[in-house]
């Protein structure tokens, strides 16, 4: 038994120095031969500027609520599969930050993937792209970088699930994972390309976003910028690729125009975390931009359709795809609430088109009625009679329209259509003049009797089933637009525009609508249940129960949406 514990334990002792020398740092600099070496000279400024804003350093490294991104004190979180990694702080402060390194170590760092103590960083930095980047260029960043403010304090530890929280075993990561060679670049390509590879494969590390990533969380090589989860964890990085499942049908001049507008072919603009990067790539000169659209655009094509997105019709024969194949229930099946909690709710939501009746007598839900409640419309029950109840419905109309009833002053959020009879039973206030369009808006309210299906208590779930609805649609090529990005009324067209292009019935088009339009820029962060008049407004209750938010993003995309980076 004793000879059997010490053969134990000399195994484990033979494991452990096996498992000290494979992760060291050293290994894979004996492994790899050595690279170029930054010059002596001077940094160039300017092309340490151009680089920090093609790498969107200030994007990752500010501090939390710093708007300014050249104040680098870290902090920020980076969600993963793995854990939440939480970025350093990278400004000249050479306590906290990194003014104390030398180039050599800063090179080291960015594209070994080593920090200056000779400890293995995680691959959460980049350096899997940045080993393309020449020590030169490096050194460029490095000068740039020490002209930017000191910001004092260090970011909190990573919070990484186990093993990861051994960073010795990055080690492995990296003998397996980061080849550290230079770009391979193709002699019989023009100079414009060979910019643009260099920029869209190194400092822009735009494959890190936009390519699935196998368990080990490393890009899979044969299906590199052809799309994949967003490393956050907040929805679907787009296919780039020249496939008509990625950019194919985008010009060169559209991806450069796109890199430096946001803006689309379609005249939709970048949203998600693409804006920041867009705001980045801003900074570069239109040749640098114009490198990046020439390189992209001679990606090779990649089948590989976004997450929920049907595959392409390859055919001469022209299909309508059916409801069903967005993978979504209809509202009423997927919204229906139980009989005990409609019962108790006094305030309860519509979740698809439904008839007004001013007489329950005679009412029918096969019927016209007296006018149309519209989805994510807010009443009040006044009273129950066994399938019907009679409800009372606030808002806001101007005159000249007396049969469009409005959620919000100000706001053409539909959320009643009103026949002749019920026109002249609105109650209306006293006039409230809009300030920005100087239009008189009126505060009224009305009686009428509803049925009680398609009914949900619940405002937070039919958001959550409205972006889920999203992502199954609109999503599956277009970002959705951060909550302080688009105006409500602008949704009106855009959405109207794109119904064509979607498999949406008239009800989900229409819960769609007031989903987006209930989290746009002036109504979403500033409605918090009434409005200037004392008015209960349909967003209301959703700020008090869900801060008008499904859970999984910040902005206002379900954790299943898309995030559609470009």
């Amino acid at each position: 038994m004793k000879k059997l514990l010490v053969f134990a334990g000399l195994l484990f002792a033979l494991g452990c120095a096996g498992f000290w020398a494979l992760t060291a740092p050293f290994t894979w600099a004996s492994l790899h031969p050595s690279r170029d070496v930054a010059d002596a000279g001077p940094s160039d400024i300017a092309n340490g500027h151009a680089l920090f804003y093609a790498g969107s350093c200030g994007t990752c490294h500010v501090s939390p609520g710093q708007k300014d991104e050249l104040r680098l004190g870290g902090g920020g979180a980076l969600t993963s599969g793995f854990g939440t990694f939480y970025m350093p702080n990278i400004s000249p402060d050479p306590t906290d930050g990194i003014g104390s390194w030398t180039t050599a170590q800063f090179v080291r760092a960015v594209r070994d993937g080593v920090s200056d103590h000779g400890a293995n960083e995680y691959p959460a930095l980049p350096y899997t792209s940045y080993q393309r980047m020449t020590a030169n260029d490096l050194r460029d960043l490095f000068g740039y970088i020490k002209t930017l403010p000191a910001v004092a304090g260090k970011a909190r530890d990573n919070d990484l699930n186990f093993p990861f929280t051994l960073r010795r075993g990055v080690g492995l990561w990296r003998l397996v994972f980061l080849d550290g060679e230079p770009l391979v670049v193709p002699p019989d390509k023009s100079p414009a390309w060979k910019r643009g590879q260099y920029l869209v494969e190194g400092p822009g590390h735009c494959a890190e976003c936009h390519s699935p990533r196998n368990f080990m969380g490393a890009v899979i090589a044969d299906k590199r910028l052809s799309g994949g989860p967003d490393p956050d964890g907040n929805g679907y990085v787009p296919n780039i690729t020249s496939d008509e499942t990625g950019i194919g049908y985008w010009s060169t001049r559209e991806i450069a125009d796109y890199l430096g507008t946001g803006v689309t072919p379609v005249n939709t603009q970048a949203g998600g975390s693409m804006t920041a990067i867009v705001a980045n790539m801003a900074h570069l000169s239109a040749d640098d931009r114009a490198a990046m659209a020439e390189y992209i655009k001679s990606l090779p094509a990649i089948d590989a359709p976004n997450a929920g997105a049907p595959e392409p019709n390859r055919t001469p024969v022209i299909r309508m795809l059916p409801v069903a194949s967005l993978g979504v229930r209809s509202p009423a099946s997927a919204l229906a609430a139980p009989a005990d909690a409609l019962a108790a709710a006094t305030t309860v939501y519509s979740v698809a088109t439904k008839p007004l009746f001013l007489d329950q007598k005679g009412a029918s839900p096969k019927s016209t009625g007296d006018g149309r409640l519209l989805p994510a419309a807010k009443v009040s029950v006044v009273a129950r009679d066994g399938d019907w109840l009679q409800v009372r419905v606030d808002g806001w109309q101007q005159d000249g329209s007396p049969a469009a009833f409005y959620a919000l002053q100000g706001q053409r959020i539909l959320v009643a259509a009103l026949g002749p009879a019920m026109m002249p039973k609105v109650t209306r206030g006293t006039g409230v003049q809009d300030a920005a369009t100087k239009l008189t808006w009126f505060p009224g309210s009305f009686t009428a009797w509803i049925s009680k299906d398609d009914l949900n208590p619940e405002v937070a779930k039919i958001w959550a089933y409205s972006g889920q609805l999203y992502s199954a649609s609109c999503g599956s090529c277009h970002a959705l637009h951060p909550a302080n990005e688009y105006l409500t009324n602008q949704w009106l067209g855009s959405l109207a525009t794109m119904k064509r292009f979607t498999a949406l019935d008239d009800g989900q088009y229409r819960l769609l609508l007031a989903y987006l339009q209930f989290h746009s820029k002036d109504v979403g962060a500033t409605t918090l249940g009434l409005n200037s008049t004392g008015v209960s407004t349909a967003v209301g209750q959703a700020a008090d129960k869900a801060d008008d938010k499904p859970p999984g993003n910040p902005s206002i995309s379900p954790a299943a949406s898309s995030n559609g980076k470009l």
